[in-house]
């Protein structure tokens, strides 16, 4: 069964984030918006954070939320939960 993030519209592949405004978009190689991915996690083609690992994903994205007003633990779960069915992951835990 898939879970969903609570939201409309596309969000980045690599942390989950809602990216409905165009200029949270990360770019392609030749400077194009993807919808695929925020500026966050990529640009230029590239990966911001090359190797960083899904645990470090999780702990990086839960300190956002946090600051937010989650609950630690609560982020946690979450994004425990939906970050290893974005596309960025699921190719990863192939290999």
């Amino acid at each position: 069964m898939e879970h969903h993030m609570e939201h409309n519209g596309p969000f980045c592949q690599s942390c989950g984030m809602p990216v409905a405004e165009k200029d949270l978009l990360g770019t392609d190689r030749e400077g194009i918006k993807t919808e695929e991915y925020c500026k966050y996690c990529y640009e230029d083609g590239e990966f911001k954070q090359p190797d960083i690992t899904l645990q470090g994903m999780i702990d990086l994205c839960a300190g956002y939320l946090v600051q937010q007003g989650m609950d630690e633990a609560e982020a946690k779960g979450m994004l425990a939960q939906t970050l290893p069915l974005l596309k960025r992951w699921r190719e990863e835990s192939v290999s």
